[in-house]
């Protein structure tokens, strides 16, 4: 079983060793994807379908009272799941960013088809734990996802807007106005944009000099050409309220929280679902990695490192190179798709945040738990028509119009309204956030991702056993504990600053004899390849630890001894050897 298990962590020098030999069954062309109901009896089919590789967990209960659902895969057989090094996966954190449902339920599916076919995905089955959470914030998804009329389970009570036309849908409605924040784009008048201005301290759009003017007038939107944009049917009528507003999922972490932060919430983990989830991976201290997907990809996709906030110094180098490798893996996966942090993203803090966001779930797993986390922003309509790697709106309008009869888009036409007069109905009309061949490629090269970084998990093996019996009548038991990983055996620099680590314990079962030392030994951590890895490169081996017991022998019999190591994130092992006389 050995060999099985090692091989695990040596297939990993790129994410192509995954080719997805085993196809899995999934319809990419729906939409809208399935709602809450569907998924729940999905997970529940395949927790019973595969009772040794997948049990279902519920974690609590959303704010509408729907149980929020966990499925763990593993194989079950070959050890307890707290004795091996886990990943999260969640998806669906913001109530209009449902693709993450779609690629964790096609993630989920793949391990558990794969197993037994894909020797390489089987050892990653065996000697890996995978909690998978395809839906957060399931009552937000439920409600967008049954957003128009046309939709199943649609319910306009719950809706911003309605459906004025009869169309099924609740789209958008403009109106001229000379103090609006939108104007047609001149490429194709029926995409709308908005007017560059002033917002959350900062110009949103780039200067062409050093310094930022002190005024500016968007020379691309005069004012004869702007409009107003609101939501199809909505309520137009003047209401003060003194309500802030309602708390973001993802701001409402722990990890430097601030009320100040547009969406913080009353104070941290006040999201029963936000609090669901922090419990659950506090309690659960295997997991090494939280993969948490949002849909907010735009012309190119990309993944969010921690820190969201600060400058890439603020990490220590080894957990900084974590990232700057499997930035270069995901690069090479999405065809180059970058691997950045707010601070350094121009447009993000350009916009309404300004130069602060708190409160984010990545930077809670680091910086509180103290294991590596990324947020890929993923979208997948349209089609890269010109092969430039980018999709823009332009190319999305082009899909819907060559690719879906223009389904997704309804044009412009003129409505009287009751109380802004004439305004024009249109604009997107239940457009996917990811369909088709571009879906299926996503959910590929997420799962891909995914299994690489289950590859570089930290994994700790009791390598050796030897006794060396003394002329004192003593023996002298050693043992050598390997970690056979590519991350140390406390995963990040983090966890130790932090104080939230937890070294190795070894101890030493005796049968035929008695401990003279301590039975529990306290064995620090074991570095991984990845914080020495020139030296690795260059032949060095500093993954191993030596530790001692004393044993006295007792009677004329063999002396069993087994020496058992573990450390939550790296996962536990044993091995025994017997003494004969």
């Amino acid at each position: 079983m050995r060999p099985l298990k090692a091989a695990a962590v040596t297939l990993f020098a790129l994410a192509s060793y995954v080719q997805a030999q085993v196809s899995v069954p999934y319809d990419y062309n729906r939409w809208p994807y399935p709602l809450y109901a569907e998924v729940t009896q999905k997970l529940q089919s395949l927790a019973k379908r595969y009772p040794k590789l997948a049990r279902l967990h519920n974690i609590g209960k959303s704010g509408q009272g729907r149980d929020l659902w966990v499925i763990e895969i593993s194989n079950f057989d070959k050890g307890p799941s707290d004795g091996k090094p886990a990943l999260w996966a969640d998806g669906n954190i913001h109530a209009g960013e449902v693709t993450g449902r779609q690629l964790l339920m096609y993630f989920a599916e793949q391990l558990l088809l794969s197993y037994g076919k894909d020797p390489k995905m089987t050892a990653l089955v065996d000697d890996r734990v995978y909690y998978i959470m395809p839906i957060l914030d399931v009552d937000g998804g439920e409600k967008v996802l049954t957003r128009h009329p046309a939709w199943p389970d649609h319910k306009p009570a719950e809706q911003a807007g309605k459906d004025l036309d009869g169309d099924g849908f609740i789209t958008q409605m403009r109106v001229k106005d000379p103090k609006g924040m939108w104007y047609q784009s001149p490429i194709d008048p029926r995409v709308m944009l908005q007017v560059r201005d002033r917002t959350g301290g900062r110009w949103n759009f780039v200067p062409t000099t050093v310094d930022e003017p002190k005024d500016f007038d968007d020379e691309l939107a005069p004012p004869d050409r702007r409009y107003s944009v609101y939501v199809e049917g909505q309520n137009m009528s003047p209401r003060a309220s003194v309500t802030r507003e309602p708390a973001n999922f993802n701001r409402n972490w722990p990890a430097e929280w601030k009320p100040t932060e547009p969406g913080a919430g009353p104070y941290p983990l006040s999201l029963p679902e936000v609090a669901a989830v922090a419990k659950f991976m506090t309690d659960h201290k295997n997991i090494y990695f939280d993969y948490t997907i949002h849909s907010g990809g735009g012309a190119k996709n990309y993944i969010v490192r921690p820190p969201m906030s600060h400058p890439f110094e603020f990490m220590p180098p080894e957990d900084n190179d974590f990232y700057a490798r499997v930035g270069a893996v995901w690069s090479w996966l999405s065809e180059g798709g970058l691997m950045n942090n707010n601070y350094y993203a121009q447009e993000v803090k350009a916009g309404r945040y300004g130069d602060t966001m708190t409160g984010f779930k990545n930077d809670w797993s680091y910086m509180h738990l103290g294991i590596h986390s990324l947020l890929p922003e993923i979208a997948a309509a349209g089609r890269d028509y010109d092969g430039d790697g980018y999709v823009t709106q332009y190319e999305i309008m082009r899909w819907n119009d060559k690719e879906k009869d223009g389904v997704y888009f309804a044009p412009w036409k003129t409505y009287k309204h009751p109380q802004l007069g004439n305004v024009e109905l249109g604009g997107p009309r239940g457009m996917p956030q990811g369909v088709g061949d571009r879906l299926k490629n996503e959910c590929e090269i997420h799962a891909k991702l995914l299994l690489h970084i289950a590859g570089l998990a930290p994994r700790l093996r009791v390598d050796k056993v030897e006794a060396r019996p003394s002329k004192d009548g003593l023996v002298r038991v050693e043992a050598i504990l390997k970690n056979e990983g590519f991350l140390s055996t406390y995963v990040t620099r983090q966890a130790l600053t932090a104080k939230v680590d937890t070294p190795i314990l070894a101890e030493l079962d005796v049968e035929g004899g008695e401990l003279v030392s301590p039975k529990a030994q306290v064995a620090g951590h074991i570095l991984g390849r990845l914080a020495y890895i020139r030296r690795w490169g260059s032949g060095a081996d500093e993954s191993a630890k030596t530790v001692e017991w004393t044993v006295r022998k007792r009677g004329t019999g063999p002396l069993k001894l087994t020496v058992r190591a573990s450390t939550p994130k790296a996962g536990a092992d044993s091995r025994t050897v017997t003494v004969n006389p």
